[in-house]
């Protein structure tokens, strides 16, 4: 497929605009990656053709390779008007890499994104002139265009109506119980409100980032599990997420430098309760409580599936996993 050329920042729907919205316009994003040249560099090549350039792309680079390296510095980039920035980071980790990015951002807004996904042209745009709606909004969600989001299984779809007295539906957006969130499906039309953020796809006010505290730094292993929606709730204290459906992005999932089952299964429950403790504030009971909730409800939903399946698809592997979360939540175990 033949590229255009970007268009100009400053370009006739820009012309005029006051230097100080010009300011509150400048985006720097934060892409952490370890290893997949591939994927960084299509990225890349969607970042250079945005109809509103950002200011700058962090990447910060978890791998031992030259690869990323040589990705980040091939001066094409520059020729297209695109500022990379490339940040070594080790040993590997989502949050760390990440906070090491934004240290060295210079925007007003924070564009946090997956190395494997691909924005259209006018995605950058679109989350801009949502958040620049209304002066409460803190963070914009972006929406996909090659997938749809998860809605909840019968067993979560039982308990969000039974236990939560949730109507059909109005789960949507949500952050409920166990840390159970879902995006909206199908698309709305219009912008809609949202309790959590993905951290692959949403555009964040800097000042709020920096106001909530940031990301936490309790997760336990590398490839963080729920750092998004512990920063989206933290967010939330500061103003308003809201979800764009006009501004997308495809996200291709890249297989290269993912965790093995059950540690992303241990991962994914600990972290879980370390957030209802933490940022949720919730009692050690009832963080257990809901810890144990979503570890029975997981954990049966998935041997039923085996059964029907009649292949476990990892299934010991993920119920491994949640059982030494459990055990580091009962026995105070951090060791990674």
């Amino acid at each position: 497929m033949q590229l255009t050329s970007p268009q100009d920042p400053t370009s006739e729907t820009e012309a005029g605009t006051a230097t100080e919205e010009d300011d509150t316009r400048r985006v720097s994003v934060i892409v952490p990656t370890i290893g997949r040249p591939e994927s960084l560099q299509q990225l890349l090549s969607s970042l250079a053709f945005q109809t509103q350039l950002p200011t700058e792309v962090l990447i910060a680079d978890g791998s031992q390779s030259t690869r990323i390296h040589e990705v980040a510095h091939d001066p094409r980039w520059g020729d297209l008007g695109l500022t990379v920035h490339h940040i070594q980071v080790s040993p590997p980790n989502a949050v760390r890499q990440r906070k090491a990015a934004i240290s060295q951002a210079t925007g007003e807004c924070l564009l946090l994104l997956d190395d494997d996904v691909v924005l259209e042209q006018d995605c950058i745009a679109e989350m801009m002139n949502a958040m620049l709606k209304s002066s409460n909004t803190v963070a914009v969600v972006a929406d996909f265009n090659n997938q749809t989001w998860a809605m909840p299984t019968r067993a979560w779809k039982t308990y969000l109506k039974l236990c939560c007295g949730l109507s059909e539906g109005e789960w949507q957006g949500r952050v409920i119980g166990p840390l159970l969130r879902y995006g909206y499906n199908p698309t709305p039309a219009e912008p809609m409100p949202m309790e959590w953020l993905g951290a692959g796809m949403s555009l964040v006010k800097a000042s709020a980032y920096h106001a909530s505290g940031g990301f936490s730094d309790f997760f336990l292993r590398r490839c963080t599990m729920n750092e998004d929606v512990d920063l989206g709730l933290k967010l939330t204290r500061q103003g308003a997420i809201i979800f764009c459906p006009t501004a997308r992005l495809g996200h291709f999932h890249a297989p290269g430098g993912r965790m093995s089952a059950r540690y992303a299964a241990e991962d994914d429950l600990y972290n879980r309760y370390l957030i209802m403790r933490r940022t949720q504030m919730r009692s050690p009971a009832g963080a257990f409580g809901l810890a144990m909730l979503y570890f029975s409800v997981e954990t049966a939903s998935s041997f039923v599936g085996c059964i029907r399946r009649v292949n476990s698809d990892g299934f010991f592997s993920r119920t491994c996993g949640r059982f030494c979360a459990l055990a580091r939540i009962l026995f105070g175990s951090t060791t990674t």
